[in-house]
């Protein structure tokens, strides 16, 4: 099931910035977060590093055992939430308002499809240059002088058909 999540992540036009990349070592990607290098940790970097997913935490619990990772869930939960906090991989809700976890970490958003639950990253559109986040925050702190930690835009709809 990953696999499947994987194949219907992708993203439109432009370059990603990941806390994981297939050329970097778990090991940098985490010390580079300030992350202390854990067996898990790394695996799940691992996992993150060799494409764009889109994956629940059950999802990814299931694949890492498949490939000799016996991990609990409990600790691929603890260690995605770690993760998530350090900026190595982002968390949003798919369909169902499921947890799911990317390994795209810049200025994009997710648009989920309310049938299939495919998610498809666009990236974030600009306002005078600046991501389309960042200009909200920017906006409305101003307007009402609330520090907003983060505004999250959710994209939802049904896909085309064939």
């Amino acid at each position: 099931m990953p696999e499947r999540e994987a194949e219907g992540s992708r993203m439109a036009h432009e370059p990603h910035t990941h806390g994981a990349t297939p050329d970097r070592d778990p090991r940098d990607v985490l010390r580079d977060h300030g992350l202390r290098y854990s067996r898990p940790r790394a695996a799940i970097v691992s996992y993150f590093s060799e494409m764009d997913r889109h994956v629940s935490a059950e999802d990814l619990h299931v694949a890492l055992n498949e490939r000799g990772e016996h991990l609990s869930l409990s600790t691929v939960y603890l260690n995605l939430a770690v993760l998530r906090d350090a900026g190595v991989v982002r968390e949003f809700h798919g369909r169902g308002e499921q947890k799911l976890y990317d390994s795209n970490v810049s200025p994009h958003f997710h648009l989920i499809c309310s049938e299939s639950g495919e998610v498809i990253d666009v990236p974030a559109p600009t306002v005078d240059g600046v991501p389309l986040g960042t200009f909200l925050k920017r906006t409305i702190e101003a307007a009402t002088g609330w520090e907003l930690e983060e505004p999250r835009v959710h994209l939802r709809g049904r896909k085309p058909t064939d």
